[in-house]
């Protein structure tokens, strides 16, 4: 990545030594190394020898949706015909990956083969005339019968590959629609490489969509479909329709796997797409059009397929080069236009940069109008769990969303917002929303010496508004600024035989007559305008995370002037969290420093109990109760040692976990109203220590099931939650 400021160079820097070196993975593409006079010939390689003239019938099998039967040549080569409308599109897509370098099996088309002892055929029986003529066939070279096993296209040991990658992006040249895993095999080769194959290419080279609509060879069909969705920053989506119609969701099942299908030619890297473009841009038209002949295709069907294929490759080579890569154009390419930008690797949707960073994770549910999400509160409120409806591309140019959650310790969220992912250009996104929450809230006191025996909770109420625009400087580089105006009400929490808030806050010399911490049985107004940037070069395709996630933010709050106390403050934040691999994949050293300080603008300004700084809890300092010492400011620093101890797949996988914390408070507003309050409170910093280890289960890139034990001078807690860390 060409980084544009010296901050950011160190950034990159930084970055780049954290994120290691993909390693040896079995070969799943080869170079044809066809010299370019045969290409330019339109002589496709070859694997075998081609099928005999006479066959003998040896047996039909039933499985699959097509006729098929075994034969047997005069040579002795064994044969699997295949009739019906996937013959010839097969033969034509398994030619054209070939050509492209990936490993196919060998198929060939015949308008019209003889067959002896051919019986009546339980299918397909309408291809056959008198004196076992058979038309249309597809004949597949069979070989010697060995071990194999398939793959699936979201958990193989070649995710995040360039030739993988390239793989997804010929399923989506060919228009593809049936790629489960049963279509997928692999020869078991203990100690060797393993050549993956896409073995059943037949619903291609048509329309791509649900059962009424989508077509398998048929050219006119193919021309008329689109190609290319969206490109972004650093991705492309491709086109491709699998999932069935609306009523098909009665099957959950099948609905569900038919819909994740369609993520296969997703989120493709910019430059892997442009990478097989450049090697397909190397095929001369003759070549494709030889594909076709030898699938059985008319001349006019041949010439409206490689025109067609011929515009698709000329849209892959036009694709801009990420701007992570710095790479020049793709070989045979053209130059690359100017870099257009789209959503953030860390989205609108998902993720919140300002003014308090979160993520939540969605969970699909087949439809662009509807999706579960989980997350959504800071730590203390249990696992959030909801729904959120959107607009998707409804309403031209902006997106409309509402969202509810709830929490496993009944807290509630409401939330409604409108997003516009181009403000202006495809580098800038804005956000306007309107959130109302409700939960409780662990208090043991403010300062670093408040006392472990009178933990309490208290009840916050808040409605927030607030407007954000951001900008991306690169794919892994965001700034923003934003504005907010929150009210909040809290009280004490009187479902608990907790000591009350309001005791712990009592006894103040000379204002004994009310509560004595700031925002306390109150409602507050707080206007807080501030500006981010943000550094994520994170990776999770594989194994443990690896990657730099830098944050930086100031701030300036204050209240209107009709509050009584007035409260006012500014802030500024930072948080770097390193993953740093150890010995190759499978270990990982988590590092992450902290600092959040907040000093009150002038005498009389103070900060409400609740907008402190905070230490403790599973994400600021494990060992400790959440939100267990408040102060202005705060400084932590984690570290987190990660090893693999069983990989499911090259994403899924069971981790062991150790850790160690420390951090500090101090600072307090209050001493501003009662300096005798400084020798209590303000007192000498004092730094908290704890560590702790536990396992980790990764599901997904977005899942991880945790449960760690942390370890202080407090004693000993147990947490559970859905990360893969920091």
């Amino acid at each position: 990545m060409k980084c544009l400021a010296t901050g950011v160079a160190v950034l990159c820097a930084v970055g780049t030594v954290l994120a290691y070196p993909a390693s040896d993975r079995d070969v799943i593409w080869m170079d044809p190394a066809v010299p370019a006079m045969a290409l330019a010939a339109g002589t496709p390689p070859r694997m075998v020898h081609e099928p005999g003239t006479t066959f003998r019938f040896l047996s039909e099998p039933t499985a699959g949706t097509s006729p098929k039967f075994d034969v047997v040549d005069e040579r002795g080569a064994r044969w699997k015909v295949k009739l019906g409308e996937e013959a010839r599109a097969e033969t034509a897509a398994a030619h054209l990956l070939r050509l492209a370098g990936y490993q196919t099996d060998d198929d060939y088309y015949r308008a019209e083969i003889i067959v002896t002892g051919l019986p009546r055929l339980v299918r397909g029986q309408q291809f056959v005339s008198p004196g076992g003529r058979v038309r249309g066939a597809r004949l597949e070279a069979a070989g010697p019968q060995s071990p194999s096993h398939t793959w699936s296209w979201f958990e193989n040991p070649f995710l995040g590959s360039r030739e993988f990658n390239g793989l997804r992006v010929m399923m989506a040249l060919i228009n593809n629609w049936d790629l489960k895993a049963t279509n997928n095999s692999a020869p078991n080769r203990p100690g060797g490489s393993d050549l993956p194959r896409v073995t059943d290419l037949g619903a291609s080279l048509g329309r791509t969509g649900d059962v009424k609509v989508r077509s398998k060879g048929n050219p006119a069909d193919y021309a008329a479909a689109p190609f290319i969705a969206r490109v972004t920053a650093t991705e492309v989506d491709f086109v491709l329709h699998s999932r069935p119609m609306l009523l098909g969701f009665l099957n959950f099942q099948n609905y569900k796997r038919r819909a994740r299908m369609e993520q296969v030619t997703r989120a493709v890297p910019l430059d892997d797409a442009r990478w097989i473009g450049g090697v397909l841009s190397r095929l001369s038209p003759a070549a494709l059009a030889d594909a076709f002949r030898n699938g059985g295709f008319t001349q006019a069907e041949t010439d409206v397929y490689v025109e067609a294929l011929q515009a698709r490759i000329a849209e892959l080579n036009r694709l801009p080069a990420s701007a992570a890569s710095g790479t020049a154009p793709a070989p045979g390419g053209v130059a690359p236009a100017e870099l257009p930008s789209g959503v953030p690797r860390c989205r609108l949707d998902t993720c919140r940069q300002a003014p308090v960073r979160e993520r939540v994770t969605p969970l699909s549910f087949g439809t662009r109008y509807a999706r579960g999400v989980f997350g959504g509160f800071e730590q203390g409120a249990g696992i959030g769990l909801g729904v959120q409806l959107s607009s998707a591309d409804a309403l031209p140019g902006i997106e409309v969303r509402t969202a509810a959650l709830g929490s496993t310790r009944l807290y509630r969220r409401l939330e409604f917002e409108v997003l516009v992912p181009h403000a202006g250009s495809d580098r800038m996104h804005a956000a306007v929303r309107l959130a109302d929450l409700r939960r409780d809230v662990d208090f043991s006191g403010i300062g670093p010496r408040s006392p472990a025996d009178t933990p309490t909770h208290f009840q916050l109420a808040q409605r927030n508004y607030e407007a954000l625009w951001s900008r991306d400087l690169s794919p892994s580089l965001q700034a923003g600024i934003y504005a907010q105006m929150a009210t909040t009400m809290t009280s004490p929490d009187t479902g608990t035989a907790d000591i009350a808030i309001t005791e712990l806050g009592a006894g103040a010399p000379g204002v004994a007559d009310r509560p004595w911490l700031p925002g306390l049985l109150s409602e507050t107004r707080i206007r807080s305008y501030g500006a981010y940037v943000a550094f994520d070069n994170r990776d999770d395709r594989r194994g443990l995370t690896r990657g730099l996630n830098a944050y930086a933010r100031v701030a300036d709050a204050t209240s209107p002037s009709t509050d009584v106390p007035g409260y006012g403050w500014r802030e500024a934040e930072a948080d770097v969290r390193g993953h740093i691999p150890l010995w190759g994949t499978r270990t990982a050293l988590l590092l992450r420093a902290r600092a959040q300080l907040k000093a009150p603008k002038s005498h009389g300004r103070q900060i409400p109990f609740y907008d402190l700084s905070y230490l403790g809890g599973r994400a600021y300092l494990r060992g400790y109760h959440s939100y267990r010492f408040r102060a202005n400011n705060v400084v932590l620093l984690s570290s987190e040692l990660q090893r693999t101890v069983y990989a499911l797949t090259p994403v899924r996988g069971i981790d062991v976990l150790a850790s160690a914390d420390a951090g500090q408070v101090w600072g307090d507003a209050r001493t501003v109203v009662d300096p005798a309050l400084l020798d209590t409170v303000l007192s000498r910093r004092i730094w908290r220590t704890g560590v702790g280890g536990g396992l980790q289960y990764r599901h997904s890139r977005r899942v991880a099931i945790r449960l760690e034990a942390g370890h202080s001078q407090e004693g000993t807690l147990i947490y559970a939650s859905l990360s893969r860390g920091f």
